[in-house]
């Protein structure tokens, strides 16, 4: 009798029916390293025999290189190959364990309701697995909350799919709970996805509970929280992932979110009425109402500000620019006509009745970030969001979970870059339309001086690296990459330059993060904008602002010990290794020599520093430098009657 015969060998996949008669179309050979990873592939062999018919035919780790991981970092993932018959068909795929067991066990769910108050989390669910395969093994089933909680869950498993009426009659509803005190107690991840978990085979797989009609189109709208509680110094909400399954956010609590101002403003009652009001007024309103600010709206210094002065003096549209108290620049802005505070009644009025923010920054960085408010998340998303940028885009990677990719929650209605060469890395990265990306040059570099920074300007020499995603819930900070490459470059550069040269500036992510830290009194206090304006050497990793310190005249130096790493996590950088401004160092002894090359006697020696293959690279990323941005922008915006 026939039998089907399966092995890996010297990178081959071999697939046999064998017979007494031989087929040509009885075995087929498939080379491993042209299989996409998680891709389910169909073999033109078939099973003759009943025997084989929904069976699991290989599971096993493939035997592949792997090189060795850098200190610190993780193992790279095992693959392992699948092998299975769907009736009688023979498929095949590789990638991780957990993904290929999804191909032969589905979970058939339905979200029906989340709420979330101080004392638990609730869910209540509709479903079921679906499992052909006798040869698998099954158990272990939980709900997982996050990578530390889990509670006692169990779906039914059926040998096939039920229809709708039986799946209503059939006892599947199932309603789990969390105690919120075991989720405050592991505040380590600032969002998680709530997953249905089952083991199979050995291996824990996930899957994610969609709260979304099955054939309604995955919507920016699903970042709007569903349910939240505030809980002791936490904020804690439900939304979906951009897949529609439900995700828990937590994050620490926003000074403003303990007023009475908030509770009032930011109740549901006032916040449905005033977004139903908005609606209204902008359907009977052609006038085009407009919101300007920058990061966390606690600045003025990145050219929206200036984007908005120059609309003070328009007739058809109402421009507003919307500045937090509390912030370094609000004295110096605060009497300039249409400047409104931030939380007042006026604020939260326009809020809802704009109908575009141009802004540097998220429409998120209106509010309070990753803001619980649902109408207030919803409108933000609703915006025509025009993207000034604060910084040149031809650096970091936006991957496919960057906020801004088309599709995700910021995605630019337009957004302004600096040369032909960002527009097309923006086109191909976030995947907008080339009649969306407008090349007029950025709003921060229209008020600085063009290389103002020359041989006779004081020696600073200012250390600013990148945030690091993967290390901003650290519990000790000082344990961080990040704060042991600054300790390690200080100390070489105060080799080469005065100590008191040599200023060190915190990401304003994960400042609060170095504070906590022995740096603390070493930190630049004062704002971004002007410790670039005397900055002689820029030394960063990553970051964009290295094109800004450029543009001033200052050299750069690029130390990337941990590339590997951040690209893995991050993605890959932007720029071939021929389009640098600036040295390159990818670890401390290169530092080193990089440091000796461009300093002499305590000062930096520009002319080592950018050399003209640096000038060239640079003016074909950043084209503009004549101080016209903010004319080219307000023309653009006049074009697309937006001002």
């Amino acid at each position: 009798m026939s039998k089907i015969e399966t092995r890996v060998e010297d990178g081959f996949l071999y697939i046999t029916n064998v017979r007494a008669r031989k087929n040509p179309m009885d075995q087929e050979t498939v080379e491993i390293s042209e299989l996409a990873n998680h891709k389910v592939y169909s073999s033109y062999v078939k099973t003759t025999k009943d025997d084989y018919v929904n069976r699991l035919l290989m599971f096993t780790e493939l035997d592949e290189e792997k090189t060795e991981p850098e200190e610190g970092m993780e193992e790279a993932p095992s693959r392992y190959v699948i092998i299975f018959s769907s009736g009688k068909k023979i498929k095949y795929a590789v990638g991780k364990p957990e993904e290929l067991l999804k191909k032969l066990v589905q979970l058939k769910v339905k979200v029906l309701g989340v709420s979330l108050n101080k004392r638990k989390l609730s869910i209540t669910l509709l479903g079921y697995y679906v499992n052909k395969y006798k040869d698998l093994e099954l158990s272990g089933q939980c709900l997982r909350v996050s990578d530390t909680i889990t509670a006692p869950f169990e779906f039914p498993v059926k040998a096939k799919a039920m229809g709708k009426a039986k799946v209503i009659t059939s006892g599947l509803l199932r309603k789990v709970s969390v105690p919120v005190k075991s989720i405050v107690e592991d505040v380590e991840t600032i969002s998680s996805n709530i997953s249905a978990e089952i083991t199979i085979n050995g291996f824990q797989v996930r899957y994610g509970l969609p709260k979304r009609k099955r054939k309604l189109k995955v919507s920016k709208t699903y970042y709007a929280p569903i349910a939240k509680a505030v809980v002791g110094d936490l904020m804690l909400f439900i939304r979906r992932n951009a897949r529609g399954n439900i995700t828990l956010v937590t994050r620490p609590l926003d000074e403003y979110e303990r007023t009475g101002s908030y509770r009032f403003w930011e109740s549901t009652f006032v916040s449905a009425i005033m977004y139903g009001a908005a609606k209204v007024a902008r359907k009977l309103s052609k006038k085009q109402v407009n919101l300007y600010f920058e990061k966390e709206t606690m600045k003025a210094e990145e050219g929206a500000f200036d984007v908005f002065e120059r609309t003070l003096k328009d007739t058809t549209s109402e421009n507003y620019y919307i500045i937090d108290k509390r912030s370094e620049d609000y004295d110096r802005i605060k009497s300039t006509k249409n400047v409104i505070v931030k939380y007042t009644p006026k604020y939260y009025w326009l809020a809802y009745r704009a109908n575009n923010v141009i802004t540097t920054e998220a429409p998120a960085h209106l509010n309070i970030l990753r803001s619980a408010n649902k109408y207030i998340r919803l409108r933000m998303i609703q915006y025509k969001f025009v993207f000034l940028q604060h910084g040149v885009t031809y650096m970091k990677c936006h991957g496919p979970m960057s906020a801004f990719v088309a599709g995700r929650e910021a995605e630019p209605s337009y957004i302004f870059v600096g040369s032909k060469k960002e527009r097309d890395i923006v086109v191909d990265m976030m995947h907008l339309p080339e009649e969306r990306v407008l090349v007029t040059g950025l709003p921060i570099f229209a008020n600085i001086d063009f290389k103002h920074i020359n041989q006779s300007s004081e020696d600073y020499v200012t250390i600013m690296l990148t945030f690091k995603p993967y290390e901003e819930r650290l519990d000790d900070f000082e344990n961080s990459r990040y704060y042991h490459a600054i300790l390690d470059l200080f100390a070489i550069a105060k080799k080469y330059v005065p100590e008191d040269k040599i200023l060190i500036v915190a990401h304003p992510r994960i400042e609060y993060l170095l504070a906590t830290t022995s740096l603390k009194d070493r930190m630049w206090q004062k704002s971004v904008s002007d410790v670039l304006g005397i900055t002689k050497l820029m030394i960063t990793d990553y970051s964009s602002v290295g094109y800004n310190s450029f543009y001033q005249g200052a050299g750069v130096v690029f130390y990337q010990e941990d590339i590997e790493e951040y690209q893995e996590i991050c993605g890959e950088l932007i720029p071939n290794a021929d389009e640098y401004i600036g040295k390159r160092a990818f670890n401390l002894e290169e530092f080193d020599q990089i440091m000796s090359d461009v300093t002499e006697d305590g000062h930096v020696i520009l002319d080592r520093c950018r050399t003209e293959e640096h000038e060239k690279n640079y003016h074909s990323i950043n084209s503009f430098n004549d101080g016209k941005n903010i004319d080219r922008i307000y023309d653009e915006l006049k074009r697309l009657q937006l001002v």
